[in-house]
């Protein structure tokens, strides 16, 4: 057994993350001890797959209050200079504005309830999903413990919520990012290039074993999309998006687009799979343009029927923005798990969507918050059955080269050295 390391995320094992837990069990399955902890539990559910993992995931929200404070005060007279220091600097860092400085202030004092925890489960080494609040809880817990610690940084970790991101690159032993337009980013932050070198790219995997490739062929007797006729009844093409109903996603765009095609006469429903606090304004979008016979929001839903679902899409698309606040995806793992089944995708050059998919190469690709090139993106795999086979089959080969879990482990494990 390897370890013990310990992982932290914000709600852990959630539905919208799966790429976090599932991470942990292809660690266990690699034959780490994990011990993971989470700053609140999900709010949406859980996945079958994970209730294992939440029966054993500390939750530091809502704490115990009488156990809360003692922590506090037995930590600080155990080693005053070091409760002490630790608190310093996550409120005294150079550079940082106020907003930071309070933020370091409240998630010092969860780290420090944690802290007896990670002791109990004799923890070699911490780690977070998120440059957030989780590497914050991390790198104070880790400091006060005397062990390393380590952060996946995503997105919006990176282009908005920057807290003491400068601070825990340099007291990290090593950064993981997704892409490397991150790492260019991160890199650029350091101050020597000793720090630069501990940005590593470890792209998000998924575990291929879970993912058939579809061999093309009709199922259940109704053929696939494009190879029908006008007539004779057969069902229109199917475009999946799965995603959080957030600004970042673009479905606005895709909406827009749905109407174009509408008024073209291209017939084709578009399932959008995901919850989120633009629901509503998309919903009444959607009405608007008249296109609820073609645009289904579907709500968030469980990979276990998900996945299922998603196979018999014709194509797959995720129009993906800058945000007005600066937020934008990283490599969207939904688009790893489309490519995974052969499904062609539709996506925009945003961020590190361009290391996934090389545009008529693996998918196609358009420029953001432009819903004339979507739909002229979607009317193409809709009416070309030859190009949805060529994009589908060189998309399974790509995340099979590139993409796996299981090569994300081999790389975490390197990192992780003996734990």
């Amino acid at each position: 057994m390897k370890g013990p390391i310990a992982y932290i995320a914000h709600y852990f094992p959630a539905l919208t993350q799966t790429f976090v837990y599932r991470e942990v069990l292809a660690l266990e399955e690699a034959g780490w001890e994990v011990h993971p902890f989470s700053i609140r539990s999900p709010t949406k559910g859980i996945s079958e797959e994970a209730r294992g993992l939440a029966a054993r995931t500390f939750y530091i929200v809502p704490p115990r209050p009488v156990a809360f404070l003692a922590r506090q005060l037995l930590l600080l007279l155990a080693h005053p200079l070091r409760y002490l220091g630790t608190l310093l600097r996550l409120v005294a860092s150079p550079g940082e504005d106020w907003r930071a400085r309070l933020h370091g202030l409240t998630h010092f004092f969860g780290a420090m309830y944690i802290v007896p925890e990670l002791r109990r489960r004799g923890a070699r080494h911490f780690h977070a999903h998120f440059g957030q609040n989780p590497a914050t809880i991390a790198m104070a817990a880790a400091e006060y413990l005397g062990i390393p610690f380590s952060v996946t940084i995503h997105a919006r970790d990176l282009f908005v919520d920057t807290h003491l991101l400068r601070l825990k690159l340099r007291r990290a032993r090593f950064v993981v990012t997704i892409s490397e337009y991150n790492a260019r980013l991160l890199r650029g932050m350091a101050r020597d290039t000793a720090e630069a070198a501990k940005v590593r790219v470890l792209h998000c995997g998924i575990d291929i074993r879970r993912f058939e490739a579809r061999d093309g062929e009709p199922r259940d007797g109704v053929a696939r999309a494009g190879a029908r006729g006008a007539g004779g009844g057969a069902r229109p093409p199917v475009f999946f998006a799965v995603g959080r109903l957030v600004e970042k996603k673009g479905y606005a765009y895709l909406v827009e687009a749905a109407k174009l095609l509408k008024d073209r006469g291209v017939p084709c429903e578009v399932r959008v799979v995901g919850g989120g606090p633009d629901e509503a304004a998309l919903a009444r979008r959607i009405a608007e343009l008249g296109v609820g016979d073609r645009v289904k929001l579907e709500g968030a839903m469980p990979q276990e029927k998900l996945l299922p679902l998603l196979r018999e899409a014709d194509a797959f698309v995720l129009p993906c923005v800058l945000a007005k606040d600066g937020d934008q995806d990283g490599i969207p793992v939904s688009l790893m798990e489309a490519m995974a089944y052969g499904i062609p995708c539709v996506s925009t050059e945003v961020s590190g969507v361009p290391e996934l998919i090389e545009n008529e190469k693996e998918g196609l690709l358009v420029p953001q918050k432009d819903a004339l090139a979507l739909a002229d993106a979607l009317e193409r795999l809709a009416l070309d059955p030859e190009l949805r086979e060529r994009l589908g089959r060189a998309a399974r080969r790509k995340v099979e080269a590139e993409f796996t879990l299981q090569g994300l482990v081999r790389g975490l494990e390197e990192l992780f050295g003996g734990g």
